[in-house]
């Protein structure tokens, strides 16, 4: 078996290790056949080490003889700066000695450098951030809104909530009846909606990527369902909550933020806040005779602004200003429902996509949001022209 063969082997049988390693933890045969590929391996490291010093003795027993050399200069060593190619040519014709000729054609007349593939670069890999870079999405606003979460069981459960007016107690006289009161019940039917997502990957780009792939995945389907539940939130708010009338059809207005603030019943108040884009925020900074309104001093903190001390909090899922748009919601979010079973599932599916090399990831997650009380969560619409 000549050296070819051989190193062609030893390919085969590292490629065979590789494979072993390619999944979870090997199993006792399998470390069997990999401690077996190792020892042959070994075995045609030696073999093919000994074929090599063959053929370099055999190359060195066909060079012709030499004139003497200084004491402790290679023979061969005949090239000079400034050598060239007819120059060592001369210097084989008259002396026989084919070493100038041979290590000029082993050089390409230039420094190792990493600027050209050839002559150096291809040694130096190319740098690679093993991270994907992320976009940025709004975190989930029912956490920092204060949204109430419901308990239960089964695909829809019925909140019981207030559908009446409070009383005042009523003065009365000794030994006279009590004034007879009830309080008035209604009912919130919250039924479970299932959300779906699946992302497909080939086992090549699991095996092969070196970007943190997964962690990119894990992260883009939390800001995925992020996302989704806001996009519920506001869409419940919008369908469920109180209409306010805003002055103007396309414009932000001086009194758009007291008329919200002032409509709401001072009950709700107490933990009230803002949900809008944050461009409409800007129209409403940008009040020129009213900003004192808007930005109270001191400022406070800006990663939570305010407007009028009500907390501000962003989605891009409530329309812009324009004509017919409810692009403002103002209200205590601790009078709207989530009722979530379950949050999040997760399953990884080797199988169904195997014959052509893929595994699917599938998400999914049930959720429902239910405007409890519509008299406190307010939203702002434009008239129409």
């Amino acid at each position: 078996m000549n050296l070819t063969e051989l190193r062609q082997k030893r390919a085969q049988k590292i490629a065979a290790m590789r494979s072993l390693t390619a999944g979870d933890a090997m199993t006792e045969e399998q470390s069997k056949q990999f401690d077996g590929l190792q020892a042959d391996v070994d075995k045609l490291d030696a073999d093919i080490a000994r074929l090599e010093k063959v053929e370099e003795l055999e190359r060195s027993a066909a060079q012709p003889a030499t004139r003497a050399s200084k004491p402790g200069t290679p023979a061969v060593n005949k090239t000079k700066p400034g050598e060239t190619e007819a120059s060592a040519v001369a210097h084989y014709v008259r002396t026989g000695d084919y070493g100038a000729v041979r290590e000029l054609r082993a050089s390409n007349d230039t420094d190792m450098n990493v600027g050209t593939v050839a002559d150096g670069g291809y040694a130096v890999p190319t740098g690679h951030y093993q991270n994907i870079i992320a976009k940025r999405d709004a975190g989930m606003l029912a956490n920092v809104l204060g949204v109430m979460r419901i308990p239960g069981s089964g695909t829809t459960t019925n909140v019981p909530v207030d559908n009446g007016t409070a009383n005042v107690f009523v003065s009365t006289n000794e030994a006279a009846a009590f004034d007879r009161d009830a309080p008035v019940l209604g009912q919130a039917a919250m039924t479970l909606v299932k959300y779906t997502k699946k992302i497909q990957l080939s086992l090549e780009v699991l095996q092969d990527e070196d970007s943190r792939l997964l962690q990119f995945v894990e992260n883009y389907v939390g800001r995925a369902m992020a996302l989704t539940h806001n996009s519920l939130l506001v869409t419940e708010a919008l369908a469920s909550g109180t209409s306010v009338n805003l002055a103007a059809a396309a414009a932000a207005t001086t009194t758009d933020v007291q008329t919200l603030i002032y409509t709401l019943k001072g009950e709700y108040g107490d933990g009230a806040s803002w949900v809008m884009k944050r461009a409409t925020e800007g129209s409403y900074r940008k009040l020129t005779t009213t900003d004192w309104a808007f930005a109270p001093m001191p400022a406070g903190d800006p990663a939570v602004p305010t407007l009028w001390g009500y907390p501000v909090r962003w989605s891009d899922s409530v329309a812009a200003i324009g004509a017919g748009n409810k692009s403002l919601i103002f209200g205590n979010f601790e009078y709207m429902g989530l009722y979530e079973s379950p949050s999040i599932t997760f399953l990884r599916d080797p199988y169904g996509d195997a014959a052509t090399g893929q595994i699917n990831l599938f998400y999914y997650f049930r959720a429902v949001y239910k405007v409890l009380l519509a008299e406190a969560i307010l939203y702002g619409k434009h008239p129409p022209a």
